[in-house]
């Protein structure tokens, strides 16, 4: 525990070590990220076009979207495993990024609106964690992971927007849903959404689920609700009365109370565990605030070996966060804690426990705008450590060292780089990156070099 205390002191004190005096802490301008060196925190109290009532051109389209190019090396110069640097720089790969993205927003007529977002990458890989629970006491759960190099196409959003008057307005579609508020994490957005945010890449969007929503504001405010009917996508397998029951619902009330935005909304999914959540945005000296609370009846694993309504275990995962931006001196700053009480489900081991993430950007070193630097800490406490019983029971059921290495121990990352950009399209960046195993072991340590090639928004 002491450990523990000592690191978490060090994070935040990293951070403080670049802040100045109270009026630059809380006295910034209120234009925020309006450079692009550097890594935009979104608004997360933003609605989306409908609500902001953006008017559309009746006939118009739309077409535009991004392209990253770029490629990445990671050496390691030392590792508690004690490789050689020679082995370890003959082990080094050269990452290619390279990857698009398009959206096509139509609006044939005044109330509809037919929008697509799809994206093509090299190389696609996507990698899958699969548990299925077994019943039975004292059973391991069948897990496996696989890795695909599959889909140069990959289709990220599909909707149809349309409204009676300008009260109920209606989306049927894949879409990703922004119930939530956090940044690194979001408990929220993983009720509906299929992906999680990637704390290491916060701005790269999740997957939405398919489903119809309904949004009804309330005239003369800001106030509004949300209604979602998520259908199961497994449409061969099923009879119409499994596919019924397969099929989960969920909603949510947005409040705004002085500059404060409150939403407080549920899931529900027969035979499946109930949840409801809270969330919580605003600003208080120009510093920006976020907070989500879910509360479930019940983990995965508990409503699969018994769907019965007795016997549940009381799940709580909680987060809170906060975001600034220092005009002069250019830097950015997010930090947020993260709880995730759910101990039950294996999946809940890569991210559970007490967490805390933060980063600290700068859009210019010594007044130069060429040269910039980032910082990023990541920090997981509580996470389960498996002994060498249940390592090796993981093994026969076909879990890889990588993949138990992910799900176990405690762990901490630290990336520290600075980048410098001789002309606007080009960018080239390097640091070293700390990674703990557990805090009881020596970090291995990395050089970690980038290159942007060209790329941006259209």
């Amino acid at each position: 525990m002491k450990k523990t205390l000592i690191l978490i002191s060090t994070i935040f004190l990293t951070f403080s070590l670049f802040a100045q005096s109270d009026e630059d802490l809380f006295g910034g301008d209120d234009d925020f990220f309006n450079d692009d060196s550097i890594v935009e925190v979104p608004d997360v109290s933003a609605k989306n076009d409908l609500s902001k009532g953006v008017i559309f051109d009746t006939g118009s389209i739309k077409v535009g979207g991004s392209l990253t190019a770029g490629l990445t090396t990671n050496t390691v110069l030392y590792s508690p495993e004690e490789n050689s640097f020679g082995e370890n720089l003959k082990n080094t790969k050269l990452t290619p990024d390279l990857s698009a993205l398009l959206s096509v927003d139509a609006r044939p007529a005044e109330t509809l609106r037919i929008y697509t977002k799809f994206g093509l990458a090299y190389p696609f890989v996507n990698k899958a964690y699969s548990v299925t629970y077994q019943t039975g006491a004292g059973q391991m759960p069948s897990f496996n992971t696989t890795t695909t190099l599959t889909d140069w196409f990959k289709l990220k959003e599909l909707f149809t927007d349309f409204s009676i008057k300008d009260t109920a307005f209606f989306r049927f579609g894949i879409h990703t849903v922004t119930w939530g508020a956090g940044y690194f994490f979001s408990p929220v957005s993983d009720m509906i959404n299929t992906s999680s945010i990637d704390p290491e890449n916060p701005e790269k969007q999740v997957d939405g689920a398919l489903n119809l929503r309904t949004q009804i504001v309330f005239p003369g405010s800001q106030n509004c609700l949300w209604f979602y009917v998520i259908p199961s996508t497994d449409f061969i397998n099923q009879t119409a009365e499994t596919y019924a029951r397969d099929t989960a619902f969920a909603g949510k009330a947005d409040i705004l109370i002085g500059n404060w935005e409150l939403g407080l909304g549920g899931l529900f999914k027969y035979q499946n565990a109930p949840k409801v959540m809270l969330t919580a945005t605003g600003s208080l000296k120009k510093v920006s605030f976020f907070g989500e609370l879910v509360y479930s009846y019940g983990a995965a694993k508990e409503w699969a070996e018994n769907t019965d309504w007795d016997d549940k275990t009381n799940i709580i995962q909680a987060t809170a966060g906060l975001s600034y931006y220092w005009k002069d001196p250019m830097i950015t700053l997010a930090a947020q804690y993260y709880f995730n009480g759910n101990d039950k489900d294996l999946e809940s081991h890569l991210i559970g426990g007490h967490n805390l993430a933060a980063m600290v950007n700068f859009g210019k070193i010594l007044g130069n705008k060429d040269f910039t630097a980032s910082l990023f800490a990541m920090a997981n406490f509580g996470r389960e450590e498996y002994d060498d019983t249940e390592v090796a029971a993981m093994k026969m059921l076909g879990a890889d060292d990588e993949t138990i290495s992910a799900i176990s121990g405690t762990s901490l990352t630290t990336t520290a780089m600075v980048y410098y950009s001789p002309i606007n399209d080009l960018k080239f960046g390097m640091g070293p990156v700390l990674t703990f195993k557990t805090f009881d072991e020596k970090p291995t340590v990395s050089m970690k070099l980038t290159a942007t090639l060209g790329g941006g928004k259209f």
